[in-house]
């Protein structure tokens, strides 16, 4: 029985809305569309993946809850696809933002004020947010979780229209403090982008290279850290 989900994956399932027609992009075993089915939330669920393996076993993982009558499963690469399906949320995790950020480029019916996307960049959460900001899609929210030691981010946004600029902290960081709840969490995440930050701004001075921009980095993740802390 598939009844759970893990903090990574049931912090993206907390952004769908109730009701709605819902689509996995790079789907693996199907785990986060079954327990939405199975939790009530949402009336029809796509499975999509561009591998037929995990494509396959997500098919068997929905056949043994009983699901397989409100699935459809699709062996496609990214998004377009699925136009016209009358999708309302997307779900797109564990990817790369580079990666999430094409797939959404390459399907315009994505942008369309009535369409959720729930992203769960893994690497390069800088360069997701700006492609969203830029593109005319407004960030609604952002969720840290903690699992199987690593942590995990999950954005919620949808398409304004509207295109803006964000700070290189709030590109490199969020553009807000996350909600109390996660607050743990994000102190943990950002702990960790602070080591690596050290690392590379050691690795240039030990190298006789100029560290100017990595210490401006490690003063961008401070005053983050200070202001989450209430210092």
């Amino acid at each position: 029985m598939i009844g759970s989900l893990d903090k990574r994956l049931l912090s993206c399932a907390e952004y769908v809305r109730a009701g709605a027609v819902f689509a996995d992009i790079g789907t693996d075993h199907g785990y986060l569309p079954i327990f939405l089915l199975k939790s009530g939330r949402i009336v029809r669920a796509y499975l999509s993946d561009v591998n037929e393996g995990p494509l396959a076993a997500s098919k068997r993982n929905v056949e043994s809850e009983g699901l397989i009558d409100r699935c459809e499963f699709l062996l496609i690469d990214g998004a377009r696809a699925l136009a016209g399906k009358g999708i309302t949320d997307y779900a797109i995790c564990g990817m790369g933002g580079e990666l999430i950020a094409r797939i959404i480029e390459d399907a315009p019916h994505l942008k369309d004020e009535a369409v959720r996307l729930i992203l769960q960049p893994m690497t390069k959460q800088e360069h997701l947010r700006e492609y969203l900001i830029s593109s005319g899609f407004s960030i609604l929210d952002e969720r840290y979780s903690y699992d199987s030691g690593k942590y995990y981010l999950a954005v919620l946004t949808e398409y304004s229209g509207v295109s803006g600029l964000l700070t290189s902290e709030e590109l490199e960081l969020g553009p807000e403090l996350p909600h109390d709840g996660d607050r743990a969490e994000y102190l943990g995440f950002l702990l960790g982008k602070r080591r690596a930050a050290e690392k590379a701004y050691r690795g240039k001075i030990d190298g006789g290279h100029s560290a100017d921009a990595e210490m401006e980095r490690l003063r961008i993740i401070d005053k983050r850290i200070a202001k989450l802390q209430g210092e």
